[in-house]
């Protein structure tokens, strides 16, 4: 079949189309054609190396890129119950999305409604169930607490915005400037500027996606006993805030991406997918994202 890998680590123009072994499924995994695959910031960072530093996991070169992506089962492997051959799925892997065909675990899997198409899904599973798990799980908030998202229109915050005010929180969220309406529509009860302009309204817990000097302002003002709670990988400088900054990383759980798929599906909640590129294309598709600004999910399509 052939892949996207690297064989080095470097700028964008070491992502290469590869002929490889098409895997196979073993007990309880899954193997599907790939309808789509999308492009998420950390697979960025694994492939200029920037995460070198930052995981203790090393990668295996060459490397297949890809977190997230959606298809049509091909072969359900030994002690799978719940997919069969020519179920429409997606799912998040822990490497080898940008290929033509992937295996997946059962348990990272969910099904996909007819009218939820394979680009829209591909775009989900890693940005959307890291939203609603930081806040479910991480923070998990009391009803009635006012939680302060930043960056809560992006692809993690809306979802960890979706997620507050399920569970019956107050949102501010902390925004760019061409942001504020779009926050507002999401359902968020104030918003303030992500831009050091904004004085820092007391809040009970912080759920951060941005990270940096702005956002360390902002989170001194967080009640005692209050949690800061972080994906990003830009650091926020602990010295005088009143609790200490905890990093979080989701997991791949099929049951939680299929409530979120069902969300999707109902028009509860979207995410924006603004560019579409055919998988040998993968290195453009980098460059734009390392570009920034880019206001949705890029997704490649084999």
């Amino acid at each position: 079949m052939k892949a996207i890998e690297f064989d080095d680590y470097g700028p964008p123009e070491v992502l290469h189309i590869a002929d490889v072994e098409t895997p196979e499924a073993g007990p309880g995994q899954v193997q599907l054609r790939v309808a789509a695959a999308s492009v998420n910031p950390a697979d960025v960072k694994w492939r200029s190396g920037a995460l070198r530093s930052f995981s203790s996991v090393a990668l295996t070169l060459p490397h297949i890129v890809g977190y997230d992506v959606s298809g049509t089962v091909l072969s359900a492997g030994p002690g799978v119950n719940r997919f069969r051959p020519g179920d429409r799925i997606v799912t998040a892997l822990p490497k080898a999305g940008y290929a033509e065909v992937a295996v997946a675990e059962e348990a990272a899997c969910a099904h996909l409604p007819d009218d939820v198409d394979f680009v829209q899904a591909a775009a989900l599973p890693c940005a959307a169930l890291t939203g609603v798990q930081m806040v479910e799980r991480a923070i998990a908030p009391h009803r009635g607490e006012t939680i302060l998202i930043t960056g809560a229109t992006g692809a993690v915050g809306r979802f960890a915005l979706a997620a507050a005010l399920d569970m019956g929180t107050r949102v501010i969220a902390a925004v760019r400037p061409a942001y504020v309406d779009e926050a507002l529509q999401l359902g968020a009860h104030q918003v303030i500027l992500l831009d050091g302009s904004a004085d820092a309204p007391q809040v009970d817990h912080v759920a951060d996606t941005v990270g940096g000097p702005e956002v360390a302002s902002l989170c001194r003002n967080v009640k005692p006993g209050g949690k800061i709670v972080t994906v990003s990988t830009t650091p926020i400088d602990p010295q005088g805030l009143p609790s200490p900054v905890e990093f979080f990383a989701y997991t791949r759980e099929g049951e939680r991406l299929a409530r979120i798929v069902e969300d999707i599906a109902r028009g509860k909640c979207s995410m924006p997918v603004v560019r579409r590129f055919p998988l040998a294309s993968a290195a453009a598709a980098h460059r734009l994202m390392e570009a920034g600004g880019v206001g949705g999910k890029i997704v490649l399509e084999p």
